[in-house]
C-alpha cells in the first residue's frame, strides 16, 4: 500500500531533465508560465505540473515558494499588475505630475496590460471567482483591495494638491475605473483607443472627483 508520504509532492528532489534556474531569474519563469497557462486553458487547466513544465524547472521549485494552485495563479496575477501601479506611486513622488496625468497614465498602464495574454489570465481568474465563493473572497482580498489603496492614496494626494475634493476619496473611484476597463477590454474583448481613455479620464472621472 502507498503511503500519504509518498503521495505528497516531494521538495528536496527536482525532476531531472529541467534547465536549472535561481532565485529571481526562476520566481520570474515560473510567474510567467502560470499567467500563460492561465491564457491558454484557464484556471481550471492549470497544473502545478504544466507550469513546472512550461518553466522548465521541478514542480519542489514551485511547491516550497508556493504551496497551492490558488496561492501561485494570484500571486502570479497581481505580479504582473504590480508594475502600472507602482508606477502610481513612483509619480506622487514628483510634484509637477497632476492627478488628472497620473490618472491617464495608470489607466494607459493597465489597458496595455490587459491586451493579449494578460487579459486572457484574467478572464480565466474572473470566471473562477464567478465559481468558487471562497476563491473569489480571496481573490478579493489578495488582488483588488491592496490595489484599491494605491489608487485611493492617489487620490489623497489629489487633496493635498487642491485638485480633488476630500469626499471623493471614495472606493467608488477605483471601481469605476476597474470596472470599465475590465469590462471593455477582458469581459467584452473590445480594444480601447487612448482617445477613448483621455475621454473616461476627462469627461468622467476627473469631473467626478474635482472641487466643486
Amino acid at each position: 500500500m502507498t503511503s500519504a508520504a509518498t503521495s505528497a509532492p516531494d521538495s528536496s528532489v527536482e525532476e531531472p531533465g529541467r534547465q536549472r534556474k535561481r532565485g529571481a531569474e526562476l520566481e520570474r519563469a515560473i510567474k510567467d508560465a502560470t499567467i500563460a497557462e492561465l491564457a491558454d486553458g484557464g484556471y481550471g487547466s492549470v497544473t502545478i505540473e504544466s507550469v513546472a513544465a512550461r518553466a522548465q524547472t521541478g514542480k519542489a521549485s514551485i511547491y516550497r515558494r508556493w504551496p497551492t494552485k490558488q496561492e501561485l495563479v494570484l500571486d502570479a496575477l497581481g505580479d504582473l499588475l504590480a508594475g502600472p501601479l507602482l508606477g502610481a506611486v513612483e509619480m506622487q513622488l514628483d510634484d509637477k505630475i497632476s492627478t488628472r496625468d497620473a490618472l491617464l497614465t495608470l489607466v494607459r498602464r493597465i489597458t496595455r496590460l490587459m491586451t493579449g495574454m494578460g487579459g486572457d489570465a484574467m478572464r480565466s481568474i474572473m470566471g473562477e471567482s464567478l465559481r468558487d465563493a471562497t476563491f473569489c473572497g480571496t481573490f478579493e482580498c489578495d488582488f483588488f483591495d491592496p490595489r484599491k489603496q494605491v489608487l485611493l492614496g492617489l487620490l489623497e494626494r489629489g487633496v493635498r494638491r487642491g485638485e480633488v475634493r476630500p469626499e471623493a476619496v471614495s472606493v467608488l473611484v477605483p471601481e469605476m475605473l476597474a470596472g470599465t476597463l475590465i469590462h471593455r477590454v477582458v469581459v467584452r474583448r473590445r480594444p480601447i483607443s487612448d482617445a477613448e481613455l483621455v475621454e473616461l479620464v476627462d469627461e468622467f472621472v476627473m469631473p467626478a472627483i474635482s472641487p466643486r
